[in-house]
Parts: C-alpha cells; sequence; structure tokens
C-alpha cells in the first residue's frame, strides 16, 4: 500500500510535468495568469512537503491541478496531457 507521503510526493511531481506540458503547449501564451498561479500553488506544495505537512500539500497540490485542468479542457487539449 502507498503511503498518503508516498502518493503527495509523486502527485507533486506529476504537477511540474503537466505544468512543462501546459507550457510546451504554449497555454501560458493565453493564460499566464494561470500559470502563475499554478506555479505559486506547486511551489507551496512542495515548500509543505519539505517541511512535512503532507495534507497540506496534497490540497494545494490539488488548487494546481484544478487551475491546469480547466484550461486543457477549455482548449480541447486535456487527451494531450492525460498521459502523465
Amino acid at each position: 500500500m502507498v503511503s498518503q507521503k508516498e502518493r503527495t510526493e509523486k502527485d507533486i511531481q506529476k504537477l511540474w510535468r503537466i505544468i512543462k506540458e501546459f507550457k510546451r503547449l504554449r497555454l501560458h501564451d493565453n493564460y499566464p495568469q494561470i500559470l502563475e498561479w499554478a506555479t505559486n500553488y506547486a511551489n507551496d506544495a512542495q515548500f509543505f512537503f519539505d517541511h512535512g505537512d503532507v495534507f497540506s500539500a496534497f490540497g494545494a497540490a490539488n488548487y494546481a491541478y484544478g487551475f491546469i485542468d480547466a484550461i486543457l479542457v477549455i482548449e480541447g487539449k486535456k487527451d494531450e496531457a492525460n498521459s502523465f
């Protein structure tokens, strides 16, 4: 069974890959604020994780996912990024 810490760590790593894909798809050209917010939440998630607060790290990562996911859906790019 995967621990909460392991799951959160994997989710944060996945989040950084999705942010990278967001940039590769050039979605940040039209949604720079979304990229900024998602990146800020991803940084927060990493900070919380590094300081042992797995619960807050998971929550911050999910906020970031929400921002990015919404734009992927709006832009019809969800399937392209789903491989992460």
